[in-house]
């Protein structure tokens, strides 16, 4: 099952030439995912699809393909997530809403019959009725809001529901497992966001996520999303031989479709008297990718995120067993919105002063984010969010400094740190 993830927007606050404001569309066996949704997340969806030359291939790949990635297409998209109300991360909602409906083909009753689940902080609601009803627009497609509920914060109650919204119930956070927590104690709450089907088959059926409040102007979350375990691979060498001396008894042309049940975990009788147990011939399951996606925020390190991947691990280490080096996520998206260069350096500036009107205005450094991927046992960590000062383009000059705020987190994380820019593709 394919994982992965294209970057559409990496800018922070303004857009420029080289960035788009914030997005990144996550997909799985095709089903699109999308994080937060900026001014002109559909127009690049556009360009993508009509010239997959744009990618940006990930210059520190996890698992090294030689395939081309194809662009996520708006007509598979299920679910937003929205990490917080500024308008960087959200302007671009409405008319992406606006067009989705009329992406879908009618004989794709799946995706017809199904609607939009949008995900976000106490507002959410309040915005897309607003903006939809204002304009007197219609989407073509049921949808969804479904509010993470803050503390002290109230639920949207001013609005009605749009003539294309299901309505449902808003999720109400809880505490992290055997924490005692006030209200005000956000570092110990988050919210179970979407729960996994065990039964399902594709997509993004055998993934749970869930968000935690992070430290920002406004209330901001970030998304921490875990796979079930995966199956182990069939070891079809062992199996094969016994299929084919028992090719003529069986009466089949080509024995080795029987591999697929024993995949299945079905137990095979063959007609010479051999048995086929399917956990002699499989080997044992793997822990499913997690990865976090992080909102913008000036302390990501004091969120219930920490908390929610350190239990996951253990109980990873419980049914996969004790690894003391093991990584507890596969990828880590973080903002990296201000940097101290060497060009600040020489006007004056410090990398305390940087970091600190970096934080007053709820933010991260490069240093900041690789400390929160480091205290999360990383796999990997992605900066994104820069500011308008570094370019995003592949001209030697942007390259060169970007690869100046890609050190100052190599510092502090070690080598495998990437600064995304628009249409790079990562895959998990």
């Amino acid at each position: 099952m394919s994982v992965d993830l294209t970057f559409l927007g990496t800018a922070s606050a303004q857009p420029s030439p080289t960035r788009n404001h914030s997005s990144l569309a996550l997909r799985c066996d095709g089903e699109i995912w999308l994080f937060d949704c900026g001014e002109a997340t559909q127009h690049q969806l556009i360009n993508l699809n009509n010239d997959p030359t744009l990618f940006v291939p990930d210059p520190l790949p996890l698992t090294p393909s030689n395939v081309n990635p194809s662009p996520p297409r708006l007509s598979k998209l299920t679910r937003i997530f929205l990490t917080h109300l500024h308008g960087d991360h959200c302007f671009g909602l409405p008319g992406l809403l606006c067009t989705v409906g009329a992406t879908v083909r009618a004989s794709d009753v799946d995706f017809c019959e199904a609607p939009i689940h949008i995900y976000g902080p106490s507002g959410t609601k309040d915005y897309v009725r607003s903006v939809l009803s204002f304009t007197m627009s219609r989407i073509g497609r049921r949808f969804v809001v479904h509010e993470l509920v803050f503390p002290n914060c109230q639920v949207s109650v001013s609005t009605t529901a749009h003539a294309d919204e299901v309505e449902q119930i808003d999720h109400q956070f809880q505490t992290v497992s055997g924490v005692e927590s006030t209200d005000e104690e956000v570092s110990n709450l988050f919210w179970n966001v979407v729960s996994s089907n065990p039964g399902g088959t594709g997509g993004f059926s055998r993934f749970t996520v869930m968000a935690a409040p992070i430290k920002h102007t406004v209330p901001s979350v970030g998304y921490y999303l875990c796979e079930s375990s995966l199956p182990g691979k069939l070891r079809a060498e062992l199996a094969t031989p016994i299929l084919l001396r028992n090719k003529l008894a069986l009466g089949l042309k080509n024995p080795m479709v029987l591999l697929q049940k024993l995949k299945n975990g079905e137990r095979l009788e063959m007609p010479d008297g051999s048995v086929l147990l399917p956990e002699d011939y499989m080997e044992p399951s793997r822990r499913g990718r997690r990865l976090l996606v992080v909102g913008d925020t000036s302390d990501a390190l004091s969120s219930a995120l920490v908390k929610l991947v350190v239990e996951r691990g253990l109980k990873d280490a419980a049914e996969f067993g004790t690894i003391a080096n093991d990584f507890l996520v596969d990828l880590v998206i973080h903002e990296a919105t201000n940097s101290c260069l060497k060009s600040d350096l020489q006007t004056g500036a410090t990398e305390q002063t940087v970091e600190e009107q970096t934080v007053n205005h709820g933010h991260s450094t490069p240093r900041m984010a690789a400390e929160f991927a480091k205290r999360v046992r990383a796999r990997k960590l992605v900066l994104n969010h820069f500011s308008s000062r570094y370019k995003g383009d592949g001209s030697a000059a942007s390259l060169e400094v970007m690869e100046e705020v890609r050190q100052l987190a190599v510092a502090v994380f070690g080598s495998n740190v990437v600064c995304a820019r628009d249409f790079m593709n990562i895959r998990v």
